[in-house]
């Protein structure tokens, strides 16, 4: 025992040279360095940014005790995540905004109203909550807690009267689609509409929806199991310290994916991923088992731009698996038809700023599709009696909503086109816009 406490007083304070030796030697007397380790975080709660820049022990002991499952400790170690941002910061460096979900899922004692209330208090960070949102992720995705429990959870975010933080919108957002939580849809929508999401970090409401139907790249929220040695490696305290390595150390450690990484990530566009051209019988790109779904668009250029513009648009697969929801589960036939036209059009369009001019090619094209799909709006409004957008968005919106996409419509007009048609897409506009 006295011989243990030595090691762990010998490496509390940074030396440059990473202590792998010593790291490996608590970990085999676990029981014995328990207290210990539990006693330098607790040093770290009390003292805060008094805390010495160069005390170590703290996060060592946060890391073992997360490998050990230390569930005992949960409490003080979320009593730890709910200080003050500023104090995080100083006391946890990058392990603030990388690891503590992780830690934090390792060391879980089963008190989730504890983690719910955390993540409410707006007083706590917003980063702190967004990685207490990862390990509820995580906890979902092993059946421990259900589905219904957390989609009541997410409403109570999305429909409370008081703000409860800045950032914590937009870690919720990736929390639905992570989680592929089609429930929580109109929740999704309504956290755009009342602006309270950094679409720079997350993304368009559309980049949502396709993400929210995505199950190719499944990520882990949380990390599991943790090794305190290799994860400590990557600190930037140790990341270019070469002393005290051998062979074994060389593996690359792969970071794990948290849920707020950006969505669609590696999508490309067909000449990055080496797409083939399509021919009229061919598969629709997007999925579907015909090519009519973009009918009326059949020329060279239009096969091109559907296979560049829908190679993200949520997939159709023959094959069903179980567990997973499809587009077609939520949405009719003609819904879909609508949407795709609309996708093409405005999927991944760059707004022009006062020293960029959009490309004209690209210009018509979204003026091509996008009529096409007024068309369509027209065609269903008339046939079923639809009085005003929000009508028709309940039945036929996926990714985009009529006031959005009328209002980008009448811009491209008014800079060029069909006086007759601007005057009667603006006239539908005033008549079943914004009641």
């Amino acid at each position: 025992m006295v011989g243990l406490q030595r090691t762990v007083e010998s490496i509390a304070y940074f030396d440059e040279r990473f202590p792998r030796k010593e790291l490996n030697l608590i970990s085999a007397n676990r029981d014995q360095a328990v207290p210990y380790l539990r006693d330098a975080v607790v040093k770290a709660i009390v003292e805060k940014e008094d805390l010495d820049e160069d005390y170590m022990l703290h996060l060592y002991g946060m890391f073992l005790l997360a490998q050990f499952r230390d569930r005992e400790f949960f409490p003080r170690m979320m009593e730890l995540a709910c200080l003050p941002e500023r104090t995080l910061d100083h006391l946890l460096g990058d392990v603030f905004t990388e690891d503590l979900g992780n830690i934090l899922y390792n060391m879980y004692n089963g008190d989730i109203d504890l983690i719910k209330r955390t993540v409410m208090n707006k007083a706590v960070s917003d980063f702190a909550r967004s990685q207490m949102l990862n390990v509820m992720g995580q906890l979902y995705r092993d059946h421990t807690i259900k589905q219904q429990d957390i989609e009541e959870f997410v409403r109570g975010i999305v429909h409370s009267k008081e703000i409860i933080g800045d950032y914590i919108y937009s870690a919720v957002v990736r929390f639905i689609y992570n989680c592929h939580l089609t429930n929580l849809l109109p929740e999704l929508r309504l956290l755009y509409t009342n602006k309270l999401v950094d679409i720079q970090a997350v993304g368009g409401y559309d980049r949502c929806v396709d993400s929210m139907f995505s199950y190719e790249r499944e990520r882990k929220f949380c990390k599991s199991p943790i090794d305190a040695v290799k994860d400590l490696r990557r600190l930037e305290a140790f990341e270019y310290i070469c002393m005290d390595i051998d062979e074994e150390d060389h593996v690359p450690v792969v970071s794990p994916v948290n849920i707020l990484d950006e969505p669609g990530g590696g999508a490309g566009n067909a000449e990055q991923r080496g797409g083939v051209r399509i021919d009229r019988n061919d598969p629709c790109p997007c999925g579907s088992d015909k090519n009519s779904c973009l009918e009326g668009f059949e020329s060279e250029e239009s096969r091109l731009d559907q296979e560049k513009y829908l190679r993200s648009y949520p997939k159709t697969d023959t094959k069903r698996i179980e567990g997973r929801v499809y587009l077609e589960d939520l949405y009719s036939s003609e819904s879909i038809a609508l949407d795709k036209l609309l996708y093409v059009g405005l999927k991944y369009q760059i707004k022009p700023n006062e020293r960029w001019e959009p490309d004209p090619g690209d210009v018509e094209r979204k003026r091509r599709y996008l009529i096409n799909a007024y068309h369509k709006f027209k065609e269903l409004a008339e046939r079923e009696n639809i009085e005003n957008f929000a009508e028709f968005d309940n039945r036929y919106a996926i990714h985009y909503m009529c006031e959005e996409w009328f209002e980008e419509l009448i811009k491209i007009l008014e800079k060029g086109g069909s006086e007759d048609v601007l005057r009667d897409v603006c006239n539908t506009y005033k008549k079943m816009g914004t009641q």
